[in-house]
């Protein structure tokens, strides 16, 4: 891994909710200034193929991303105000095989969940 692809893992950790490439660029850039929109891109492409990254929605049009060190299937949990992000077990289980049954073979599922988070939910979206 190049110092500039360590640069952009490093920012992708520092974020503690959903972030935009565009987040990411302008933390990556925090840590090594000179980093291109190039080699962030492609980083993001890496780590997501990695499942080090995974998308989970959209924000003003852009992809959000979330940091994913979490090794076991599971889900995310967004909170549409301010981009927290929790995980979830896999909510699907008797359902999802159940569609073998029917003649399917499930190969692969996304599920993310929006909502509120506790501190938005109590202060109102514009609050969180």
């Amino acid at each position: 891994m190049t110092d500039r692809r360590r640069s952009v893992a490093a920012a992708a950790d520092g974020f503690m909710r959903a972030f935009t490439v565009d987040d990411l660029i302008a933390a990556a850039r925090a840590h090594s200034p000179g980093i291109g929109v190039a080699t962030v891109y492609r980083a993001v492409a890496s780590m997501e193929d990695a499942g080090a990254l995974e998308r989970v929605g959209s924000r003003d049009g852009s992809a959000l991303y979330v940091r994913c060190s979490v090794e076991e299937h599971h889900h995310h949990l967004v909170c549409t105000a301010c981009g927290a992000v929790a995980h979830t077990p896999c909510p699907l289980g008797a359902p999802a095989s159940d569609a073998a049954h029917e003649g399917f073979v499930v190969t692969s599922h996304q599920v993310t969940l929006y909502g509120l988070c506790a501190a938005c939910a109590t202060t109102g979206p514009e609050g969180g």
